[in-house]
């Protein structure tokens, strides 16, 4: 590894969508001269993750090049590079052939603090750790890197903004960038979620303290006009996660809607 020269971290994900998160963290670390550049490495298909949920992945690459040409910083940039390894996308097997046809680079890799867990069910993960350097930022109230531990943290994943698309609310620009937003609009994305009420109750039971469970399948009610048991799931979700702006955006949304069922009932 060239240790004099540039330094890149390397954001890997699935990024269905990306969202303003993934783009603070980015900006955060190359302000931070943590890295000269941050490459958001889109994943054909992440080995943990349902493939049948992801967007097509030239989608996904499509959208990340949008939204890093709107923040204007030439400092972060999409990378397809996994496009042409074996999948499922394996970090190690990303990181040896960068190493190998980059030679003069120093990689680190760029992840949430969530990932501590999932750390260990990595291919080859002992061999990756000694390969490069983490840096982990803080998410879902996990323990950051030193240097990462001011890195803004957003109330805000990918599953939820699926969910809220899926429900037909509006994502605000401040959750997804407007390019991204009319480019999953004009091609139809995440139009419908694949996941049934029940998977979801079983995800929840799994991971009782997952706000984005709660929060997708709150949607999946308020889909079916089932207004009462998702409030409670937003509510919940807001219990979690405190500042999930589109929860409680859905959750405003709801008490509309009852405020008028009872305006309309009591008040002809």
């Amino acid at each position: 590894m060239g240790q004099n020269g540039k330094r890149v971290a390397l954001l890997m994900g699935s990024f269905n969508p990306i969202h303003r998160g993934h783009l603070a963290v980015a900006q955060y670390v190359v302000t931070q001269e943590l890295a000269d550049e941050v490459w958001l490495v889109v994943s054909p298909q992440n080995p943990l993750k349902n493939p049948a949920l992801l967007a097509p992945f030239a989608d996904r690459l499509a959208m990340v090049r949008l939204a890093v040409e709107e923040t204007g910083d030439p400092r972060l940039k999409a990378c397809d590079v996994e496009a042409a390894l074996p999948q499922p996308s394996y970090t190690i097997h990303t990181i040896e052939y960068l190493r190998e046809h980059c030679p003069d680079v120093q990689f680190s890799i760029l992840a949430g603090s969530d990932i501590a867990d999932q750390l260990p069910r990595w291919h080859r993960s002992e061999e990756l750790r000694r390969l490069v350097r983490f840096l982990i930022y803080p998410r879902n109230h996990g323990t950051a890197s030193p240097e990462m531990a001011e890195a803004p943290l957003f109330a805000v994943d990918s599953t939820s903004i699926r969910a809220a698309l899926a429900a037909g609310l509006t994502v605000a620009d401040n959750l997804v960038p407007s390019v991204v937003r009319d480019y999953i609009y004009s091609k139809k994305l995440y139009t419908m979620d694949d996941m049934t009420l029940g998977e979801w109750s079983d995800a929840i039971e799994r991971a009782p303290n997952e706000a984005g469970n709660y929060f997708a399948r709150g949607c999946l009610y308020y889909r079916q006009n089932e207004f009462g048991p998702a409030m409670n799931d937003f509510t919940r979700t807001l219990e979690l996660e405190p500042e999930h702006t589109v929860a409680a955006q859905m959750r405003e949304l709801i008490r509309e809607i009852f405020s008028f069922r009872n305006f309309d009932l009591y008040n002809p």
